[in-house]
């Protein structure tokens, strides 16, 4: 994305990271997405069930493998993409939240990447190492978790957080504001309050 007015651009990376919940048929039915027993809210996956006709597994046998050669296949593309970027920014937004796959994400740091912004937990985080104790897994790689939508659920009750979860926040939203200089980014929460803050750099 390049913004000519405002004299920067912005390279986003899109990619999926549903392995992290692709796990052998037999295994965790309430958070694998391969599992023979995996309730959808319509019933359990069938024993014939194929997501072929749209380019997936075949059956849930063949699950797992796909999701994690879709998983090594869009590494590869992330790798590639960040070392031909020119965008003063590099972003990269996928499902999974701050801390998994730590060494590879460390790893795109090293190569340009500025933020990553994830989601599947069901709060508000900020990882930088001012905000969060396991943001060094990063390596100084500034990580979003912007799961405050939540729906009916959050990781925590309020009573239960009292600020010592995972993040900030069970509920809200985060604004970013990009300038050639430097990424503001503000955790507001559902009553549209600024309950933190950072800013990323170039680095």
């Amino acid at each position: 994305m390049e913004y000519p007015d405002l004299g920067f651009s912005v390279d986003l990376l899109f990619i999926d990271s549903n392995a992290m919940d692709a796990m052998d048929p037999e295994e965790d039915p309430h958070h694998n997405i391969c599992s023979a027993k995996y309730n959808l809210g319509q019933g359990d996956n069938k024993q014939n069930a194929t997501c072929a006709s749209a380019g997936g597994p075949a059956n849930v046998t063949e699950c797992k493998d796909w999701f994690w050669d879709f998983w090594r296949t869009n590494q590869q593309w992330a790798e590639e993409r960040l070392r031909t970027a020119d965008g003063d920014w590099q972003i990269i937004v996928t499902h999974f939240p701050c801390g998994h796959e730590a060494a590879w994400y460390r790893k795109l740091y090293g190569m340009g990447l500025d933020l990553l912004v994830t989601g599947h937990r069901h709060d508000q985080e900020i990882w930088d190492a001012s905000h969060h104790a396991r943001a060094g897994e990063l390596g100084g790689l500034t990580c979003i978790v912007s799961g405050g939508g939540g729906g009916i659920s959050s990781e925590a009750t309020p009573a239960e957080n009292d600020g010592n979860w995972y993040g900030e926040a069970e509920y809200g939203f985060y604004d970013l504001v990009l300038t050639k200089e430097s990424i503001s980014i503000d955790s507001i929460n559902y009553n549209g309050t600024v309950i933190d803050s950072t800013v990323v750099l170039p680095h």
